[in-house]
């Protein structure tokens, strides 16, 4: 593996993953040589965890999720694509948002994304097929032992990105919503408008302290460390947003702050 630097906090496995503990129930797995700097969460309380997404493929993550998680553990990815799902095969049947899209790709119980959902093809990688053990809805509570999350429709990014939403621990799990870098609004089925109402509707919901760990990114010195962004970034993304479709469709990319910029198409302005 190529050198990397890991933050303070942050502990290699396996040479290849990053773990960060946020707390003693919660572990951050990151993949800092991958050159997307994917990072999954391990959600655990009593005998029970969930795995949110199941990183890049490029090392297997369940070895080292039989290490740290529970007895039963149940895999649900945020969203189809192909760096959320590289793990997907050895989780048994997962838990999937309910989304009319989503169900579409059901038969007989097994899911295989296309490729206009999973977007292999810019690495070469052929979709999965895997087993759906559960459909939960927006709007409901995933437990964890006694943990709850509620699983929130965060379309944007894609049609089909959902969050977690803890509030018992005042945390977002936002996968590819938000995140530093440079968040991607030019992939197929990414909207301006629907990554506007989104953000306009956490804002309201969220908390002034609320917590946001992402999917990818490292700290602000380059180091390799969980992405973790705050209200403010929510407020400055909408506000590029609301800039931005206040202009002429075209393709392009927007500094939101010294943390993110945005990516777009002309598409992307399309209701």
């Amino acid at each position: 593996m190529d050198t990397v630097v890991l933050a303070p906090g942050v502990q290699l496995e396996d040479d290849w993953f990053a773990l960060k503990p946020l707390d003693e129930d919660t572990l951050a797995i990151g993949e800092p040589a991958y050159h997307q700097c994917n990072w999954s969460y391990l959600i655990s309380d009593a005998d029970e965890s969930l795995l949110w997404d199941t990183g890049s493929g490029r090392r297997a993550i369940a070895p080292l999720v039989a290490r740290h998680g529970r007895a039963n553990v149940t895999a649900f990815p945020s969203h189809m694509h192909y760096d959320h799902l590289g793990g997907i095969g050895a989780f048994g049947p997962v838990m999937m948002a309910d989304l009319s899209m989503l169900r579409a790709l059901e038969v007989d119980g097994m899911i295989t994304p296309i490729e206009d959902v999973f977007l292999g093809s810019h690495e070469g990688l052929p979709a999965p097929t895997f087993p759906i053990g559960r459909w939960i809805k927006p709007g409901a509570h995933i437990a964890v032992g006694k943990r709850l999350l509620e699983v929130l429709h965060t379309p944007g990014h894609s049609p089909d990105s959902v969050s977690l939403w803890e509030v018992a621990r005042n945390r977002l799990y936002a996968a590819d919503l938000v995140y530093p870098g440079e968040l991607y609004a030019q992939t197929p089925g990414a909207s301006l408008r629907a990554y506007r109402d989104t953000l306009a509707m956490l804002l309201e919901r969220m908390p002034l302290d609320v917590e946001i760990v992402c999917a990818h990114g490292c700290d602000e010195n380059g180091c390799n460390d969980m992405p973790v962004l705050g209200y403010g970034d929510l407020e400055e993304v909408l506000r590029s947003l609301k800039a931005l479709l206040g202009t002429r469709p075209h393709a392009g990319e927007l500094q939101v702050n010294e943390r993110m910029a945005l990516i777009y198409s002309a598409e992307s302005f399309a209701d």
